[in-house]
């Protein structure tokens, strides 16, 4: 086997023989990691064995054997997984150092050896297993069922698997995994492709369910090639920043369930507890300060009640700043215009700072009119009702369209109290007893009512 250098996309895994500014393959800027590549001559493929965990063929006729899902004893996680796991099931978690990755799989072993009944192995590469213990004991986890070990050799934790033979096994992280035939250091492309290529492998073969973790870069994403994102059944994300006292866990793929789904957990000295009714209890908060505006976003298969807030303030500078959290930049650029255009009102002379409450990161254009009302709220110094919320999406020339899902986003408003929504005039529902429903044809029609 010989090696020879090459520079690999971190972004497609596409190997290049000498850098260059661009990847060939996906067009990046800048992705081109410099590793050491392994090329097996023909004469070594042709002495290659046949694995120990080779897929034998089957005819299609072969029944399932234990398709049922395992649920982790997590509400807000079997939720994002849709009911729990199955056998063979290769998830990825990833999330910046310290939002809680490694107490999210404690308890999920935990939860899994409980429900299964079987065996769960926590492969630790980043910390002791004292340390490990530590955490287990903050947590007030004590399973003889949960077998625990300090490895980063890629054949060691093969052979303890083998030996185990446990349900699920919780690879942490795949970053400090390394394998002894490569030669590069751990945690570079070649070594996190090969060493997630062969657990996955071993995982499928022998029907067990594998977590790996994975640490995500300042740019968002994965600490190693994209293409670690194919190799796996589920992609869970922590949406969240570390900071803050709840954690957004999103499933971006998920080949056993919805994708988009979320979940939101909270976070304290004991652990991360499930909190399915944040939103919930957001409603109330703030509700004589101006520029705040409710509504409800769809995410997988849930309705949740979001607020959109709002700071409209005399700029400082030559330019005034934009500024947009959980909200597409883009998007608040064009809504700003549409506001300007539409509605005649001047705002370039003021900073825009807007947010989703709470730091929720959404893609839901069932925001756009919130959005407006919220900055026009701020602008004008006028609070608006806490009982009122805005659904629709908004268009570059301010026209106001009815978003999916309205009925179920307008009963989960008048399960929670809401008197008056504002939507699409396009929208020909009745309106009901319990909420009121005003229908606007654009923006200039919306803050006419607001404002008369």
């Amino acid at each position: 086997m010989k090696y020879k250098t090459v520079f690999i996309c971190s972004q497609c895994g596409h190997i290049h023989s000498k850098w260059q500014g661009q990847c060939s393959s996906c067009g990046k800027w800048n992705t081109l990691v410099e590793d050491v590549y392994a090329q097996t001559s023909k004469s070594e493929k042709k002495q290659d064995n046949i694995s120990d965990f080779s897929f034998p063929p089957i005819t299609m006729d072969k029944d399932i054997e234990n398709d049922s899902k395992i649920e982790t004893g997590i509400e807000e996680l079997d939720r994002v997984l849709g009911d729990g796991i199955i056998r063979g099931q290769v998830l990825l978690l990833a999330g910046p150092p310290g939002i809680g990755k490694s107490t999210l799989m404690l308890e999920t072993a935990d939860g899994l050896s409980k429900n299964s009944k079987e065996k769960v192995l926590y492969i630790s590469g980043e910390e002791s297993s004292n340390q490990v213990l530590s955490r287990a004991k903050r947590l007030e986890i004590k399973n003889e069922k949960i077998t625990l070990i300090s490895e980063t050799n890629l054949y060691k934790i093969i052979e303890e698997i083998k030996k185990t033979k446990p349900f699920a096994a919780i690879i942490d992280s795949i970053q400090t995994v390394y394998h002894p035939d490569i030669p590069s250091t751990a945690g570079s492309i070649t070594q996190i492709r090969e060493c997630a290529i062969e657990l996955s492998r071993i995982a499928k073969s022998n029907s067990m369910a594998l977590f790996i973790l994975g640490h995500i870069t300042k740019e968002g994403d994965l600490a190693g090639p994209k293409i670690l994102e194919h190799m796996v059944d589920t992609v869970l994300y922590f949406d969240s920043e570390k900071t803050g006292l709840y954690r957004m866990l999103r499933a971006h793929k998920n080949r056993f369930g919805a994708i988009e789904e979320i979940g939101i957990f909270e976070m304290t000295e004991k652990g991360l507890f499930s909190a399915g009714n944040y939103f919930n209890s957001i409603i109330g908060e703030n509700a004589n300060i101006p520029g705040g505006a409710y509504t409800t976003l769809f995410e997988g298969s849930r309705v949740v009640i979001a607020r959109v807030e709002a700071l409209v303030n005399k700029t400082f500078y030559p330019y005034p700043r934009r500024v947009f959290t959980g909200i597409d930049s883009n998007k608040g650029q064009i809504l700003i215009a549409a506001l300007e255009k539409n509605a005649r009102i001047r705002l370039d002379t003021f900073d825009i700072f807007a947010s989703i409450h709470g730091g929720f990161k959404t893609k839901d254009t069932a925001l756009d009119l919130a959005f407006c009302a919220a900055v026009s709220s701020s602008l004008k110094e006028m609070a608006l009702p806490n009982d009122w919320a805005f659904i629709g999406e908004v268009g570059i020339l301010a026209q106001i369209s009815p978003v999916s899902y309205l009925p179920k986003r307008i009963n989960e408003l008048k399960k929670m109290g809401f008197k008056k929504v504002f939507v699409s005039a396009l929208y020909k529902e009745k309106s009901n007893q319990d909420i009121e429903i005003i229908r606007v044809n654009d923006i200039k029609q919306l803050l006419e009512y607001l404002y008369k």
